[in-house]
């Protein structure tokens, strides 16, 4: 076998020149010149290098400006990255990564100074390939400890401008995060008659300095959920209102957007102070409620306890004109969401009904009474713990979404008694199903009858300088008018 020397020959020299690029740069990234197989063109060499050792070869006999020739690869030849070693160097870790479309735009920008510079081997795909495996870009996987993270945290994406390079820069971006990607927009032609393609166009049209900013106007990818605060769109400020009690509006602000959860024994009040809160808020500030109540009838127990609360004393006691007063007050301002017996109220069955009761009926306040009574349907393989989890941030996305302040009542799985054999005052970890009512809900509040009075605690506030600061209030219930009176002395 002859040896062939590993030079440029005069008319690649002439034609890499013409790109824009220098021959001797060339000579010392390894290209060189040889007579084509089967041809008489010479052919263009890119030589692959890993760790010091060709891999693979790329021909080409199309050096020219928008002359592609004939391009082939060594037959076996590894897919490698060209240019691969130089991620190897250790002293060059903290600049940025570029990865081009093709080696003469590599060439290019190490030309201006960006010698992290590396090409893909085979172009781009006609059409986007996507997620998961794929033998086109094997390369990264062989590469992929030169590629970390800590390696390259600021990945340049310089493909060309067009359909192909659109579709290389997303398959590129997912295999490589697009948390560290960035893409390039090229300037347009002098003559304004068109957008320049690539890097080495722009070598020619502009120049050193054409590079060198084309590269540096490189923008971040944009990742969903992830903006500047100039960069988010307004929101309305969060509306807060009193609570209605006197002393507990020191601990509880019903504020829009927020989720609170009540807990507290059975027959203990948890429900009834929860309609009260609401009828007062209702009332003081010209809301509308929705009620999602499993336990009692609207039909009689919700228009009972609503007439009362709104005449102020029994509903028997009251004259007709005070009742059909109440009942214009009741349809004025609640609405309630009720399932029928052959239906499965389940979150998303309820979410639905909660849309409409917000977009429909204007509720700002939402109750759910109670979380236990609902059908909770899991996902095959899921804890209940995981899907408590799952509920209540659903509740929470829904309640920001919305602007909505909702209420979750929950009973409490562990009923202990003290020494005296009363029951002590549970707390939010108790609530049946999962610690996460704890940990996830804004607010949470724990109501109690201790002595034939009320104790009304905020064990859980998110945010104390806006919505209060835990603490808790005593208070006595007046069942004839359906209200709790906070006795305005602390203890």
């Amino acid at each position: 076998m002859i040896a062939i020397a590993r030079t440029l020959s005069p008319k690649h020299e002439k034609q890499i020149e013409a790109r824009g690029l220098d021959p001797e740069l060339a000579v010392k990234l390894g290209l060189w010149s040889e007579p084509a197989k089967g041809s008489g063109d010479a052919a263009l060499v890119f030589p692959f290098f890993r760790g010091g050792e060709i891999v693979n070869r790329k021909f080409r006999t199309g050096v020219a400006m928008g002359d592609k020739g004939k391009i082939w690869q060594d037959k076996g030849g590894q897919k490698a990255l060209w240019n691969e070693d130089i991620l190897r160097d250790e002293t060059l870790l903290g600049q940025p990564l570029v990865i081009t479309e093709g080696e003469f735009d590599a060439f290019a920008a190490i030309q201006c100074g960006y010698i992290r510079s590396v090409s893909v081997p085979d172009g781009a795909p006609k059409e986007a390939i996507g997620e998961g495996p794929s033998a086109k870009y094997s390369f990264i996987d062989a590469a992929k400890p030169l590629l970390s993270v800590d390696r390259a945290p600021e990945i340049i994406l310089a493909v060309d401008g067009d359909e192909p390079g659109t579709a290389l820069l997303h398959d590129l971006s997912i295999r490589l995060g697009k948390f560290r990607c960035k893409w390039v927009t090229y300037p347009m032609a002098r003559d304004r008659s068109r957008r320049l393609k690539d890097l080495n166009e722009v070598l020619l049209e502009y120049g050193h300095k054409g590079v060198v900013e084309t590269l540096q106007r490189a923008q971040w990818l944009r990742v969903e959920g992830v903006f500047k605060m100039s960069e988010l769109p307004p929101v309305p400020p969060a509306v807060g209102y009193d609570c209605g009690f006197p002393l507990l509006r020191n601990h509880y602000r019903v504020r829009l957007g927020d989720f609170t959860v009540v807990t507290g024994i059975p027959s203990m009040g948890k429900s009834t102070w929860v309609n009260d809160l609401v009828c007062r808020l209702v009332e003081a500030n010209g809301l509308a409620a929705a009620f999602a109540s499993f336990e009692q009838l609207p039909q009689r127990d919700h228009r009972r306890n609503l007439r009362t609360w709104k005449i102020g004393r029994p509903v028997q006691h009251a004259t007709p004109d005070e009742l059909a007063q109440a009942d214009a007050w009741i349809d004025e301002r609640f609405t309630f969401i009720v399932g029928s017996d052959d239906e499965d109220v389940t979150v998303d069955w309820l979410l639905d009904r909660m849309e409409a009761a917000v977009c429909q009926r204007g509720a700002k306040i939402l109750v759910i009474d109670p979380w236990n009574e609902m059908d909770h349907l899991r996902n095959r393989d899921e804890s209940l713990t995981e899907y408590t989890g799952r509920a209540i941030k659903s509740f929470r996305r829904f309640a920001r979404k919305f602007n909505v302040h909702l209420i979750i009542v929950a009973h409490p799985s562990k009923q202990q008694k003290d020494v005296d054999g009363g029951y002590k005052i549970p707390t939010l970890y108790d609530i049946s199903d999962s610690s996460h009512w704890y940990n996830k809900a804004d607010v949470g509040i724990v109501v109690h009858r201790q002595n034939d009075q009320s104790i009304i605690r905020v064990a859980k506030s998110r945010y104390h300088d806006e919505i209060g600061t835990p603490g808790e209030v005593k208070a006595n219930f007046h069942f004839e008018r359906r209200r709790f009176e906070i006795i305005e002395t602390p203890w």
